[in-house]
């Protein structure tokens, strides 16, 4: 009997170290290794409780700060308030209510700079891109294809602009990341500019064996105003910030642009928006940046920013960040899902570069003939030679030349 083992004592044994380490993971500041999953079901069930929720936002922006991560620190102000709400407070904490550091040239009017400085767009992961970190050499001998990219966002949903919750919100498409929200999809344009992309991707693979890379550029800044994204968030702001009297001038005069206009605040105004030409688009948003920023809506800058992916909130044209591979020979994708860029071209996204490497470097014999002295920085002549797609091998030469 002397022998017999306690079961409740072995038990509390077993416990209480694990009860231990999960809590100084839940105190921790420093960012955390991807937590077991009765761990995460936890924080899931504390983050709605009054208070303790909030208290564990604050820790999470602590750790986005730490770890740098411009994403993190967004998708920790959404914490704040369960259910997508926002709170008036999350404006001013530090590392989320400002955006530090961003391309002057979303919104080049001095007197709006400082508008853009104290932006906060909310935004929402849908949990869609998950993107492994690639090198570029990796690639040795593979065939790739450089085409543009905006600097939209992707995988997320904007729920909200500085204090104001949006009754509906922008879906945010991509841009780069589109080819890892998109199974089977690496890339979606227009018709043309998709049959392009697929005739190279075919002469490519008839060349070398083997299906191309897809190799994005990022675009200026202004790149993203094509999509529909950018004002659909300045439509979106406009029905919850301005008064109502307002609301019914901008009304009238979207109508005078979009004549079947349903309204601000209407599923299918934001659709008769979408599906509206460049020109119509364009006028919508000019419009409002011109004369009703100062009316309770948004300028052009902001709505610019709130769309964009934060990792290229300051990144250079002409900048890699995504790597594709195109399906050669097999068919357009006749619906790619995208509003502004109907058609799709077959592939998947392999991964996110971690080199900092600009178009120019991997098209040396381009560059020569342009002669660039410095393929990492492009003059603007050369960046819109860049609008045609153009097609190389990643080469030994071409990665010495890099470094490798």
């Amino acid at each position: 009997m002397a022998n017999k083992k306690k079961p409740t004592g072995l038990l509390f044994d077993e416990i209480l170290p694990q009860a231990q380490r999960t809590a100084r993971s839940l105190l921790s500041l420093d960012p955390q290794e991807d937590a077991p999953a009765s761990q995460q079901a936890l924080e899931m069930a504390l983050g709605f409780v009054p208070g303790i929720g909030q208290a564990m936002a604050l820790r999470d922006l602590e750790r986005a700060r730490r770890a740098k991560d411009p994403v993190a620190a967004a998708m920790a102000a959404t914490e704040f308030v369960p259910f997508g709400r926002l709170a008036s407070a999350a404006k001013d904490i530090p590392g989320v209510s400002r955006i530090a550091d961003f391309d002057p040239r979303f919104d080049l009017r001095v007197k709006e700079q400082e508008r853009l400085k104290a932006l906060n767009p909310v935004i929402e992961s849908k949990g869609t891109v998950n993107a492994p970190e690639v090198s570029i050499a990796d690639f040795e001998g593979r065939p790739f294809i450089i085409s543009q990219s905006d600097r939209t966002a992707a995988g997320g949903l904007l729920r909200g602009i500085n204090d104001v919750t949006l009754n509906q919100p922008v879906v945010l498409r991509g841009g780069q990341d589109f080819m890892f929200e998109n199974p089977g999809m690496v890339w979606a344009s227009g018709k043309i500019p998709v049959s392009l992309l697929q005739k190279m991707a075919a002469i490519a693979k008839k060349e070398t064996g083997q299906d191309p890379l897809l190799l994005p550029y990022r675009m200026a800044p202004s790149g993203g105003d094509f999509a529909a994204m950018t004002g659909e968030a300045m439509l979106n702001y406009a029905d919850v910030a301005m008064t109502p009297a307002v609301k019914r001038e901008v009304n009238r005069k979207i109508k005078g642009i979009i004549p079947e206009w349903a309204g601000l605040g209407s599923e299918k105004g934001i659709e008769q928006y979408q599906r509206s030409s460049k020109a119509k688009r364009d006028a919508v948003r000019n419009m409002l940046d011109k004369n009703y920023r100062q009316a309770g809506g948004l300028n052009i800058g902001e709505a610019r920013l709130s769309v964009t992916d934060p990792r290229q909130y300051a990144a250079a044209d002409t900048g890699l960040q995504n790597v594709g591979v195109m399906y050669a020979g097999q068919p357009t994708i006749a619906q790619s899902g995208h509003p502004s860029y109907p058609f799709g071209v077959p592939g998947e996204g392999i991964g996110r570069l971690k080199e900092d490497i600009k178009a120019f470097e991997l098209l040396p014999n381009f560059a020569a003939a342009r002669r660039i002295a410095d393929p990492r920085k492009p003059n603007d002549q050369d960046y819109r030679s860049l609008m045609s797609p153009r097609s190389g091998v990643v080469t030994s030469d071409i990665l010495k030349r890099m470094g490798f």
